[in-house]
């Protein structure tokens, strides 16, 4: 006997309350009322408002969004051209943009900084803060915005996406319904529009069905680690951005950070490491932890306070890497699209001008009354002929040159990118999935099969374990892991022999723990620590076998980002 659920019927229905899904449903009704102002003036044909719902899977509107903000203002201005004037919850704006060649014992600022890490005139900022006004700015306009409701299932019809349907709550760890059980409603809509973020779990449900990366290189991540501390007065330098990396590893292996200060003497600490790594051990957290013990970060940090951690994959394949944008019934926008330019680390602007671009779409499907293909691929057209897309066209060779070699990358075909606009000595520059680089301890030389001994000193670096409580991520126990590994006898069958179990050392928030095997003396088997989970989706990237899926939790659950 089929479920009885509760139903709900919208035009338009945007999930994820990010950046880019509050610009899109805040320009779409601007972009309704100027085209019903057009048509009553010249006779035409208006359109009747639209019902618009946003969902969210925090509790909170604002409490996942974690980003190192040094936000392009173009798409914010676009959208609201006296933003400042409306309040954007500006911490400063960039009047001191550098570049720093970071070494163990000694730093390097470079006197000329590179041009894509310009950012004077950028807006620093809590992307916390900024959804949180953004979705207030949405209200003001009668938009509804439901927290605390995560899209378990596409809903299709055919080949029709016709909307998502809420993950069920009240559910205990055996999968059997509590005395709080509620089914979960299914929300049909006209358009969906998705804007979940990196690796979006609905995101990729439609990418596979519809085969959306067909054509495209896939796509490829990089996880990184975000600290704020509380530095002394002294210390502090408002609009003050850095960006560098870490040599000589960077000369092996693509790495970045970035700091700016923010107000209340916090300092915004990030460090970014690929996923495509050779090394099973490849660790964001450990090396963003090692790199706080060179001689700058040091003396930044003497005296200071840990106020915040968190970690967060970002797509870095740029513009080969996107898949199509569109499919019957729904579109796609923002970090689950792929529009991060990790050229230059910048992905917030591009979220709120895809979001932005959709609705102008989504205004002509509704004229048209046709949510088809035909239609809304009316997107992609609007996205080739922008200034985002001409962004990622200066910037389509970037992660291609970084895979042949760092010293590639750096000492020849960036450089040739920035004279030809992105072309480089080869175009396309050809790439993998980030997993499929991973060597088997086998392929190792015997002195690299084990994970190098690293001491936290509890005062500047420290365990995954104590920096999971400064996140203030909290699940439920007793619910069904939203972390699903689809074989667990492989995980100590065979894993712990090819590859040394890597989900130990890739998630930043210590969830995955081999432990002694009860029922198999000599064995191990893997606890899954779902409640320390940062949604950073790391593990669903980076395993070697494609077993782990990301799933969000129960009723809002997960990391607390404000001020992040």
């Amino acid at each position: 006997m089929a479920m009885e659920r509760e139903s709900l019927e919208v035009d338009v229905l945007f999930v994820g309350a990010g950046p880019g899904n509050l610009a899109a449903a805040y320009h779409l009704v601007n972009q309704v009322e100027a085209h019903n102002a057009r048509a009553a003036k010249n006779g035409g044909k208006t359109i009747e408002p639209p019902t618009i719902l946003v969902i969210e899977k925090s509790a909170s509107i604002g409490d996942h969004s974690l980003s190192g903000s040094v936000i392009n203002p173009k798409a914010i201005a676009e959208l609201m051209p006296d933003f400042v004037e409306q309040g954007f919850p500006t911490e400063y704006v960039c009047d001191d943009a550098s570049f720093y060649m970071f070494f163990r014992s000694f730093t390097i600022k470079s006197p000329l900084c590179p041009p894509n890490f310009q950012k004077k005139g950028y807006h620093v900022a809590s992307l916390s803060n900024v959804v949180k006004w953004l979705g207030a700015k949405c209200e003001e306009k009668g938009i509804e915005i439901y927290p605390g409701f995560a899209g378990d299932q596409l809903l299709i019809e055919g080949s029709r996406v016709v909307g998502v349907r809420i993950g069920d709550m009240g559910v205990d760890k055996n999968g059997k319904p509590k005395s709080n059980y509620q089914p979960g409603m299914d929300i049909f809509a006209k358009v969906t529009v998705l804007g979940e973020g990196v690796r979006g779990s609905l995101t990729k449900q439609i990418v596979e069905r519809f085969d959306l990366q067909q054509g495209k290189y896939p796509q490829v991540y990089e996880t990184g680690i975000k600290e704020i501390w509380r530095v002394k007065p002294e210390k502090h330098k408002p609009g003050r951005v850095i960006h560098g990396s870490l040599f000589p590893d960077f000369l092996s292996q693509f790495n970045g950070m970035w700091l700016y200060d923010m107000k209340d003497s916090l300092v915004s600490f990030g460090y970014v490491t690929m996923l495509d790594s050779k090394n099973p051990h490849n660790d964001p957290h450990l090396e963003a932890q090692r790199f706080k013990t060179t001689p700058f970060m040091r003396d930044l940090l003497e005296g200071a306070e840990l106020v915040r951690y968190g970690a967060k994959a970002i797509p870095v394949g740029g513009l080969y890497a996107q898949p199509k944008l569109y499919t019957d019934g729904a579109l796609l926008i923002g970090d689950g699209a792929g529009m991060c330019n990790a050229f230059k680390l910048a992905g917030v602007h591009m979220a709120m001008k895809t979001g932005m671009l959709a609705a102008e779409t989504i205004v002509d499907a509704m004229a048209a009354d046709d949510f088809s293909s035909v239609t809304l691929g009316g997107y992609a057209e609007r996205y080739r002929n922008s200034w985002a897309y001409e962004e990622h066209m200066e910037a389509r060779n970037f992660h291609g040159s970084a895979e042949v070699s760092p010293v590639f990358a750096m000492g020849l075909n960036i450089p040739l990118m920035i004279i030809t606009k992105g072309r480089g000595l080869i175009d396309p520059l050809p790439f993998t999935a980030g997993h499929t680089h991973m060597k088997k301890l086998s392929e190792l030389s015997p002195a690299k099969r084990e994970k190098e001994a690293f001491e936290f000193d509890g005062k500047l670096t420290f365990s995954k374990e104590h920096l999971v409580g400064f996140s203030g991520t909290q699940h439920e126990v007793d619910q069904p892991s939203h972390l699903v590994v689809a074989d667990v006898d492989l995980c100590s069958d065979v894993c712990t022999e090819e590859y040394g179990n890597p989900c130990q050392s890739f998630c930043p928030a210590a969830v995955y723990e081999m432990m002694p095997d009860p029922e198999r003396p000599g064995k191990k088997r893997l606890f899954i620590h779902h409640e320390n989970c940062v949604h950073c989706k790391t593990c669903d990237i980076a395993d070697p076998y494609q077993v782990i899926t990301w799933t969000p939790p129960q009723g809002g659950e997960g990391p607390d980002y404000t001020q992040m």
